[in-house]
């Protein structure tokens, strides 16, 4: 898919990818990407949904559930933002798609690390989605396993995760509970009645994002009976 149109709100700076004269009912993903990966993934895409990228840039406050300390001593600690941030989302989604002229069937979101945490946490609130994609998701994260336990405020249709097969071997012992704990959640969601895929991809965190991406993506557009 191509590029459509770049705009910005509320500070925020958007790409749209779609094909060329969309119906109204076409369904629309969120991703959180940077511009050169939203255009390497969009390129990988083929008609049936509008991709719409979010360029964010305070990833450990934004994506957050709770506060938790930094990974990294130069890092910033996570500040627990999500909620907020969710709730910004919701009530910006009407304006953006009134500029799309689109009146989804669907919404998904699609994110990779801390951005797949906040998708696979949405769940958990009060969301605007319907079709999750969590990419090397920031599953690792403090209170990760006793927060999916809990109740799912918004269940989604469908969910796809995926993690590199080399993420598990981190350094970081927080972080090297990663691909368990993706497994723990796809589990659970799968025994609570949710349509889901695990996939394990060659390679590490940082490894094949847009393709990856595109990957999860085209999951979401996969109909479950």
């Amino acid at each position: 898919m191509n590029l459509s149109q770049t705009f910005s709100l509320h500070q925020k700076n958007f790409r749209a990818y779609a094909p060329a004269n969309p119906p109204a009912d076409t369904p629309l993903v969120l991703t959180f990407l940077p511009p050169h990966e939203a255009d390497e993934a969009a390129a990988l895409l083929s008609d049936g949904l509008i991709l719409l990228s979010l360029d964010e840039a305070d990833w450990e406050y934004s994506f957050t559930p709770h506060p938790a300390p930094r990974l990294f001593k130069k890092a910033a600690d996570f500040g627990g933002g999500a909620s907020e941030y969710l709730a910004w989302l919701a009530a910006a989604l009407p304006e953006i798609e009134g500029r799309l002229n689109l009146r989804p069937r669907w919404r998904g979101i699609a994110g990779y690390s801390l951005a797949g945490l906040f998708a696979a946490w949405s769940a958990y609130a009060d969301s605007p989605f319907d079709r999750i994609a969590c990419v090397s998701g920031s599953l690792w994260f403090d209170g990760w396993t006793e927060l999916a336990r809990g109740e799912m405020r918004t269940p989604p249709q469908q969910a796809c995760f995926s993690i590199g097969d080399s993420e598990k071997n981190s350094k970081n012992p927080r972080m090297a509970a990663v691909e368990d704990n993706m497994r723990f959640t796809e589990n659970l969601w799968r025994q609570r009645g949710i349509p889901t895929v695990f996939t394990r991809n060659r390679g590490g965190h940082f490894d094949h994002v847009p393709q990856r991406m595109a990957d999860g993506i085209r999951r979401l557009l996969q109909e479950t009976r």
